[in-house]
């Protein structure tokens, strides 16, 4: 384990996560269908669009760099990093015709490092993982997915607000627990090589995982673009990917996290000033990703009706 390596690793993954995160959106809201509500037509649309098709390769991307971060780290550590692709998303979306960061921006952008920064110096060195068998792991993931899903079908009919923060949070829960089933299959590689991820429940189990949860995440988070309300959907995405990503690396893979009432007391307050730093930020009147509204293309043309 060394955080010399994963830090940095886990960092560029947030840049480039940050970076395909405002064209997605774009791109998304260029698509919903009538009212911003999501389409299943208005997504394949959406994924023929050669400005998503590079967002996707540039998530690709990301995660490669996450795996490497991951393996070489522990999950309470790393995945915490995720957060750092709001402020990431600010200058990105500036450079991309948005509105200049202002004060309110600033602030929300030393929420979100403020938040992170504190959280992880009280989380000090975690130590190894330990990968438990297969069987725990298969339970997590169907936990995981059931829960999501019955989540999703719960906010069915309600406002586009709480469906966007619904479908966040859950795609937020799906990839903390995507890394988790990645530091498993990374623990499995470096005992068994690549042959031993393809052999064997301890190999099998961890890759399905990342398969399932990562299409899961990765459609959760375009339908939840698509019905709009960023300023709901991303910090609760922001929120829970985290949160997930530690409850299970402690959990599960019993990574040493301190849980004294002061400690729990400090973690909420830093969860606090990351959800508020994020909820300025995807704001769509005033924050910086992008607007809900009517965005311009990503490639710097005028502005495209939705449901077109």
């Amino acid at each position: 384990m060394s955080l010399v390596v994963a830090v940095p690793f886990g960092i560029a993954s947030a840049v480039v996560y940050g970076t395909s995160i405002v064209v997605q959106h774009r791109t998304a809201q260029q698509h919903a269908g009538e009212g911003g509500e999501a389409s299943a037509s208005g997504l394949i649309a959406m994924a023929k669009h050669p400005m998503f098709l590079l967002a996707i390769a540039g998530d690709a991307i990301g995660f490669v760099l996450q795996i490497i971060a991951l393996a070489a780290g522990p999950v309470v550590f790393i995945q915490p990093l995720v957060v750092l692709m709001l402020p990431v998303s600010l200058g990105v979306s500036f450079l991309m015709g948005g509105h200049r960061p202002r004060v309110g921006d600033y602030l929300g952008v030393a929420g979100v490092l403020g938040g992170l920064s504190v959280f992880l110096a009280l989380i000090g060195h975690p130590g190894d993982a330990h990968v438990p068998r297969s069987r725990y792991i298969a339970l997590a993931i169907a936990v995981v997915l059931v829960v999501g899903i019955v989540l999703c079908l719960a906010v069915q009919g309600r406002n586009k607000v709480i469906k966007g923060a619904m479908y966040g949070a859950v795609a937020g829960g799906y990839f903390g627990t995507l890394a988790v089933m990645v530091d498993a299959a990374s623990d499995r590689f470096s005992r068994h090589g690549f042959h031993g991820l393809f052999v064997g429940h301890r190999g099998l189990v961890p890759l399905v995982g990342i398969v399932v949860l990562g299409a899961g995440g990765i459609i959760l988070t375009q339908v939840s673009f698509q019905v709009g309300a960023l300023g709901a959907t991303l910090p609760a995405n922001l929120a829970v990917d985290p949160l997930m990503g530690v409850l299970l690396g402690a959990v599960l893979l019993s990574e040493r996290v301190p849980y004294t009432a002061w400690h729990l007391a400090a973690y909420t307050l830093c969860l606090a000033a990351i959800v508020a730093g994020a909820i300025r930020l995807a704001d769509p009147q005033v924050g910086g990703v992008d607007p809900d509204e009517q965005p311009e293309d990503p490639v710097g043309g005028p502005p495209t009706q939705q449901g077109s």
